[in-house]
């Protein structure tokens, strides 16, 4: 392979990863991110929740890959269909676990995958600090 292949090669994976990122990471066609956030891989179990915050359909587990102080996003094989999810989630060290309300904001197709993204509005056991806003 000479060196004009390559370099040609090389713009077009480098077109191609641009789009992937502008098709995956700025919905809606501007970039929304208000927080920096954090790639992390972080267990979480997830339960679909209905527009009353009524539950539909069983939990399921997830792993995040970005999480920041007002969203969480991760991949999965199911497609979220509800608007709302809660969000169990542990921490690290503590082991303290909190059940957080998750509204849906989007589901994107990504190969055999999902992406999803999540913005935290508050806590389903109450005790949601920092971040967002309790539940009454």
């Amino acid at each position: 392979m000479n060196s004009k292949v390559a370099e040609a090669t090389s713009e077009v994976i480098a077109a191609f990863m641009q789009q992937v990122i502008v098709q995956y990471y700025s919905f809606g066609g501007h970039f929304r991110r208000v927080e920096p956030r954090e790639s992390v891989a972080i267990p979480i179990r997830l339960c679909p929740l209905d527009e009353s915050f009524e539950p539909q359909g069983d939990e399921f587990n997830a792993v995040t890959r970005d999480v920041s102080c007002s969203g969480i996003g991760f991949f999965h094989t199911r497609t979220i269909e509800t608007p709302f999810l809660k969000i169990t989630i542990a921490a690290p060290e503590t082991g303290h676990q909190m059940n957080l309300l998750a509204r849906v904001e989007h589901c994107t197709p990504c190969g055999d995958f999902q992406i999803v993204g999540c913005r935290l509005v508050g806590s389903a056991n109450g005790d949601f600090e920092g971040c967002g806003e309790k539940l009454s």
